[in-house]
C-alpha cells in the first residue's frame, strides 16, 4: 500500500467490513434464538394442551375419552395436526423402545393394533433424540428426520429441516416424551432474510465509504498534497520556505523543514564569508612572496609561490562542497552555461573556435547556482583552452538523471586512462597543465551531490567529459 489514499480506503473497509460481519454475527445468533425462543413458547402452549387430553392406561394405551374426543380433535384441528399431508404433526413415542403410540394424524385410533402394528416405524417421520439430555427437559431444536419411509412424500426428503419440541411426559417404569415437529422453511427463510439484511447493509455502506472518499481525501490527504508542492516548489528555488498554514500533525514537520532551510543556508553562508576572509588574508602575503620572486627572478620561489596559491585555492573550493545539505534546490542549466559562454569568448577572444549549446531550456540541475558556475566554468574553460575549432555542450533528461557532454576537437586527455585524472586531485606530482585543480573541485562537488564524472573521447576526437547530475 504505497498511496495513503489506497490505505485509508483499504482500512476504512476492513475496519466496516470487520465490523458489520461481528455486529451481524450478534444479530443474527441473536435473532436465530428470539425465533426459536418464540417458537418455543408458543409450542408449549399447544403442548400443555394436547398432554391434559393424553394419559396412558395401564397398558400404555393413549385412549382419548368419547366426551373429550371432538374438542380434542378441534384443538389439533386449529393447530393443523391431524392433516396427514402436512409438515406439521405430533407424536408420543416410548423412550425406552422407541415405539410411537400416539400420533397426531391418526389421534383417535389405537396404532397399537391391526395395521399400524407393523407399519408403523415405516409410516410416520421420527426423530434421533440424545435421551441422556433431550428426555429430561423441555426443549426445542432445530433437526432433520430420522427416517424418510413415511407415505407422505413431502417427508420423503431428509435434508429437510424440522423445528421439533420434546417434553418428557411421566416418570413410571414406560416413560414417553411427547414431540410435536413443524415445518422450519419459514424459519429458514427469515435467516436467509436477516443475512441478505446483513450483505445488504455491507455494501450499501461499502458504497458510501467510496462516495464519500473524495470528500476525505479534501479533508485529510489535501493538505499533505499541498505540504507536497511546497516541497517541490522549494526544490525548484521557486519558494524558499513552506508558508502555508497546515494541520498540528504537519505544523511540527514545516517547523522542522524550515529550521533545518535557515540553518543550512545560514551554516553555508558562514561557511563562505569565513573562506573568503582566510582567502583575503592570504592573498597579501603571496602577493608580497610572488613580488619578491620578480626583483630577484627566483623561478623556483615563483613556482612554489603558484603552488601555494593553486593548493589554497583548491582545498577552499574542497571545504565548501564536502558538506552539501540534503535540501538542493533545482537551477535551470542553460542561462548558466550561456553566461559562461559569453566570458569564455571574451577570454578567448584571440583564438577562434566555435561554442555551440544544445540544451533544452528547462533542464533543471539539483545544484546551487554557484556550484554550478565552478563546475561548468572549470570542465567548459579546459574545453576552450584545448579545442581546436569546436566547443559543444549537449544535455538530455535520462530518469532522475541529467545527462552532460562537454565535447572538444583537441587532443584529448594525455593518459591512456583519463578516469586517473578525476583521483589526483591538486598533488603537484600529479597536477597536468590547466587540469589540475579545476577537474578536482568539479569532482568533488559533483560526487557531493550524488553524481558522477566520465571522462572518455569526443566524437569530434578530442576530449568528451561527460556529468551525471541529479535532477
Amino acid at each position: 500500500m504505497n498511496s495513503l489514499q489506497g490505505r485509508q480506503l483499504f482500512s476504512a473497509l476492513a475496519i466496516i467490513g470487520l465490523g458489520i460481519i461481528l455486529l451481524g454475527g450478534i444479530v443474527y445468533y441473536v435473532t436465530q434464538k428470539k425465533m426459536l425462543d418464540d417458537e418455543k413458547t408458543q409450542i408449549s402452549k399447544t403442548a400443555l394442551k394436547i398432554i391434559t387430553y393424553l394419559t396412558p392406561d395401564e397398558n400404555g394405551k393413549f385412549n382419548i375419552a368419547k366426551e373429550e374426543r371432538i374438542k380434542f380433535k378441534a384443538l389439533l384441528a386449529s393447530k393443523n395436526l391431524m392433516d396427514v399431508d402436512s409438515d406439521q404433526f405430533a407424536f408420543v413415542q416410548n423412550i425406552k423402545n422407541q415405539n410411537i403410540v400416539w400420533h397426531s394424524n391418526y389421534a383417535l385410533f389405537d396404532i397399537s393394533q391391526d395395521r399400524f402394528t407393523k407399519l408403523k416405524r415405516s409410516m410416520f417421520t421420527t426423530f434421533k433424540f440424545d435421551d441422556k439430555s433431550a428426555a429430561e427437559k423441555e426443549t426445542v431444536q432445530l433437526m432433520s428426520p430420522e427416517t424418510t419411509q413415511g407415505r407422505n412424500k413431502s417427508k420423503l426428503d431428509g435434508s429437510k429441516k424440522f423445528i421439533v419440541y420434546s417434553k418428557k411426559l411421566s416418570n413410571q417404569p414406560n416413560q414417553y416424551r411427547l414431540v410435536i415437529a413443524k415445518s422450519a422453511a419459514p424459519f429458514e427463510q427469515g435467516k436467509s432474510e436477516i443475512l441478505n439484511i446483513i450483505v445488504l447493509l455491507f455494501l450499501i455502506t461499502a458504497l458510501l465509504v467510496l462516495a464519500s472518499q473524495p470528500v476525505s481525501n479534501y479533508l485529510v490527504i489535501s493538505p499533505i498534497k499541498e505540504f507536497e508542492q511546497e516541497i517541490h516548489a522549494i526544490e525548484a528555488g521557486d519558494q524558499r520556505l513552506i508558508k502555508k498554514q497546515y494541520p498540528k500533525e504537519l505544523a511540527a514537520v514545516k517547523s522542522a523543514i524550515n529550521a533545518l532551510i535557515n540553518g543550512e543556508k545560514g551554516q553555508k553562508q558562514r561557511y563562505r564569508d569565513a573562506l573568503d576572509d582566510l582567502a583575503h588574508s592570504l592573498k597579501t602575503p603571496l602577493s608580497i612572496l610572488n613580488n619578491s620572486a620578480e626583483k630577484i627572478n627566483d623561478s623556483t620561489i615563483k613556482a612554489q609561490v603558484k603552488r601555494m596559491d593553486d593548493i589554497i585555492a583548491y582545498q577552499l573550493r574542497r571545504a565548501v562542497v564536502s558538506d552539501h545539505g540534503s535540501l538542493v534546490t533545482q537551477q535551470k542549466l542553460r542561462p548558466v552555461l550561456y553566461r559562461i559562454k559569453d566570458s569564455l569568448l571574451k577570454s578567448y577572444r584571440d583564438k577562434p573556435f566555435e561554442f555551440i549549446i544544445n540544451v533544452d531550456e528547462y533542464i533543471k540541475c539539483r545544484m546551487e547556482e554557484d556550484d554550478m558556475m565552478e563546475v561548468f566554468g572549470n570542465l567548459i574553460n579546459n574545453a576552450c583552452r584545448f579545442c581546436e575549432r569546436l566547443v559543444e555542450i549537449t544535455a538530455s533528461q535520462h530518469g532522475d538523471m541529467v545527462i552532460v557532454d562537454i565535447d572538444d576537437d583537441g587532443m584529448g586527455f594525455p593518459d591512456q586512462n583519463p578516469e586517473e585524472l578525476l583521483k589526483r586531485g591538486i598533488r603537484a606530482d600529479s597536477q597536468s597543465e590547466g587540469q589540475g585543480i579545476g577537474l578536482a573541485v568539479s569532482t568533488e562537488i559533483i560526487t557531493a551531490l550524488g553524481g558522477k564524472i566520465e571522462l572518455t573521447i569526443s566524437p569530434h576526437v578530442g576530449a568528451r567529459v561527460r556529468l551525471y547530475i541529479p535532477t
